[in-house]
């Protein structure tokens, strides 16, 4: 999938699991939670492609992110490998799970500023993959994600919230993957291959279900337009809610 497609289907269905109306809700979160979430699974659904050199992660808040993009397509074993794989799900969300981890309690709240730090990481590769901040230059995404830590750091009170955030956009984002011709490498480092000619299973060890074919095809701009439109209705309904609860809090 392309990366704003990617972009796209993290914040859907990050609005999907925390809503408390929605029928496959595993997360019961405020408001606020739930559009910050959206936010950042956006960015998370981006992460994956952190192995290739001119994915927007890399870019995302240059120039940490792009000596960081070095390290990880070598552990990763190339584009596609190690970042697209149940080890590579397992590692995003060790790494978020860490940073949650780091609270400080203040008068009665529980602030934690690792969870800051990622969501900061992650809204302005969100935003670079939605086209909301220029390609080029530091200076706006920085500024977006100073802002967006503040805000992820004194909402959170104590909820663990990036690490599921981080879990469901590298999941959708292999999910995405998984549906184009070309599949994902799930079992890395393994490469079994299979034990007959399967349409699913190829003798690389990767594993695909091609119902969008190629990348950006026109049935994935069409599954992009849904779940864009579904986002996008949700958000609208959830602001004045969630208005509310940033206004208790002063």
């Amino acid at each position: 999938m392309m990366g704003p497609s990617h972009a796209a289907t993290g914040a859907a269905a990050w609005l999907a699991l925390t809503h408390w109306q929605s029928p496959i809700a595993v997360l019961h979160l405020p408001a606020e939670l739930q559009l910050l979430g959206a936010v950042t699974t956006a960015g998370a659904a981006m992460i994956s492609d952190w192995d290739h050199p001119r994915a927007t992660v890399v870019h995302a808040l240059p120039p940490l992110t792009e000596w960081m993009s070095r390290g990880i397509r070598h552990v990763a074993g190339g584009h596609r490998r190690g970042t697209h794989s149940l080890v590579g799900v397992a590692a995003f969300t060790a790494i978020a799970t860490a940073a949650a981890s780091i609270q400080v309690p203040i008068a009665g709240h529980v602030y934690t500023p690792g969870q800051g730090v990622i969501a900061a990481f992650l809204a302005a590769v969100a935003a670079k993959a939605l086209r909301l901040l220029p390609n080029r230059g530091w200076r706006a995404a920085w500024a977006l994600g100073i802002l967006v830590a503040v805000s992820a750091t004194v909402l959170s009170d104590g909820l663990w919230w990036i690490p599921a955030s981080v879990a469901v956009g590298v999941s959708v984002h292999i999910l995405g993957d998984a549906l184009t011709n070309n599949g994902v490498a799930l079992l890395w480092p393994l490469s079994p291959e299979p034990p007959t000619r399967l349409w699913w299973w190829q003798s690389s060890g990767r594993f695909r279900l091609p119902l969008l074919g190629r990348t950006g095809s026109w049935r994935e701009w069409v599954l992009v337009s849904v779940v864009t439109a579904f986002t996008v209705v949700r958000a609208v309904r959830l602001v004045p809610l969630a208005a509310r609860g940033v206004a208790a809090l002063f």
